[in-house]
C-alpha cells in the first residue's frame, strides 16, 4: 500500500515537473508578446468569461496562472489514467476528468482573478 502511495507521488510529481517545464520554455516562448497572449485560447476565455480587465489584471499573471494550472490538471488526470488497466475505459475517464478539471480549476481562477482585480480600484 505503501510502496503504491509513493510510487504514485513519484508519477504524479514527475509528470507535473515536466509538463511545467514544456509549458515555460515551449508554450509561454509564444506568448512573449501582448497580441500572441490575446490570442491563446485558454487566456480569451478566462478574460471574456469572467470581463476581466486587462488594465487591473496583469496578463502576465493569468499567463503563469495557467502556466502553474494547467501541468496540475494534466497530471491528474495522467495518474489516474495510468491507473486503470482497460485502454478504452482509461480514455473515456480521461477525457470526462480532464473536462470537469478544466472547467472548474478554471471557474476557481477566474472567479480569484476577477475578485483581485475589483481590489485593484
Amino acid at each position: 500500500m505503501k510502496n503504491e502511495i509513493l510510487i504514485n507521488l513519484i508519477y504524479f510529481l514527475s509528470a507535473y515537473i515536466i509538463f511545467f517545464l514544456i509549458y515555460i520554455f515551449i508554450i509561454n516562448r509564444k506568448r512573449k508578446k501582448y497580441e500572441d497572449c490575446k490570442t491563446q485560447l485558454e487566456i480569451s476565455y478566462i478574460v471574456n468569461k469572467f470581463n476581466l480587465d486587462l488594465r487591473k489584471t496583469k496578463l502576465s499573471t493569468i499567463k503563469w496562472a495557467l502556466t502553474f494550472l494547467n501541468p496540475l490538471i494534466i497530471s491528474i488526470t495522467f495518474l489516474l489514467v495510468i491507473n486503470i488497466e482497460s485502454f478504452t475505459f482509461a480514455i473515456i475517464v480521461g477525457f470526462i476528468v480532464m473536462l470537469l478539471l478544466v472547467y472548474s480549476c478554471y471557474e476557481i481562477l477566474g472567479r480569484i482573478l476577477k475578485k483581485k482585480g475589483d481590489k485593484n480600484v
